[in-house]
């Protein structure tokens, strides 16, 4: 009986380790802006405590991203459609005007 309850308080501290990086929900892209160093994009997210700039709806895909290539397609193939993305924010960042993401799904 104390293993099951061990197993459900284990479950429960684990799961929420998982959630820790902030994800944005469903959102929309409202603009982009390619630069040298990536892909900057503006969102109807707002996390002013992670993004300094444009009350925290200004986000990133850095150049030196492994899959720097598919992501920037897939990003601009979602709002030249209209789709509505949720993207997740790398970890480990400073508060910033362009804080990176790691990942993101789009949604129709």
């Amino acid at each position: 009986m104390k293993s099951k309850y061990l197993l459900i308080l284990s479950i429960m501290f684990f799961s929420g380790a998982v959630f820790a990086d902030p994800w944005s929900g469903r959102v929309e892209i409202t603009s982009l802006n390619p630069y040298e160093g990536g892909l900057i994009f503006i969102t109807s997210y707002e996390n002013a405590e992670i993004s300094t700039c444009a009350n925290g709806a200004r986000f990133s895909i850095d150049k030196s991203h492994a899959n720097y290539t598919i992501l920037v397609s897939s990003m601009i193939a979602a709002f030249m459609s209209g789709k509505k993305i949720n993207f997740k924010i790398s970890s480990g960042q400073q508060p910033a005007c362009s804080p990176k993401i790691d990942r993101f799904f789009i949604y129709n």
